[in-house]
């Protein structure tokens, strides 16, 4: 007998968020092809936050293949960002909260020199996508019937592919 999916599912890892977050943006695009405009931006959420959780544990210095768990890895990510970097990032969906991996990333490669981006401004505008998916984007969009406006699915169509495109400078 097959094994189930979620028997199928690897650890998180920087690895396993990088191909996650492509393969939730190609299923946004099926989405919003079929009009399906909230169920993409759910999606590209999603694909948002992953690319920016696996920017930092990289920059940090993870392997690809680490095992990165909420109480090893995660929760403290986000104590250093909230205490030593001072990230608003609110208690309700932490684990969730884009704009404030952005910031997280952005603000962590502040701390070294040599972790300067190579772009000037190109952190601002890091910062900026992230600020993106604040009015448009929570995990618990998956609880609301309400349809995106199709402007709406654009932009975040449009922040989620910046972050993919750019996810090795991140």
């Amino acid at each position: 007998m097959p094994r189930r999916l979620l028997a199928r599912c690897r650890e998180d890892s920087i690895r396993e968020f990088r191909a996650a977050a492509q393969q939730r943006y190609d299923d946004a695009i099926a989405l919003a092809a079929v009009h399906r405009r909230t169920a993409a931006i759910y999606l590209w959420g999603y694909t948002a936050e992953m690319t920016l959780k696996a920017a930092y544990f990289s920059l940090i210095g993870h392997a690809e293949t680490d095992i990165l768990t909420w109480k090893g890895n995660i929760l403290p990510a986000i104590d250093r960002g909230r205490t030593a970097l001072q990230i608003p990032w609110p208690h309700s969906g932490q684990g969730h909260n884009v704009r404030a991996w952005a910031e997280l990333v952005v603000l962590e490669r502040a701390t070294n020199t040599a972790w300067n981006y190579a772009l000037a401004g190109f952190g601002l505008q890091v910062q900026n996508i992230g600020q993106r998916f604040e009015p448009l984007w929570r995990e618990t969009l998956r609880y609301r019937k309400n349809v995106a406006y199709r402007y709406e699915v654009g932009q975040m169509r449009e922040a989620a592919e910046w972050l993919l495109i750019n996810s090795h400078v991140l």
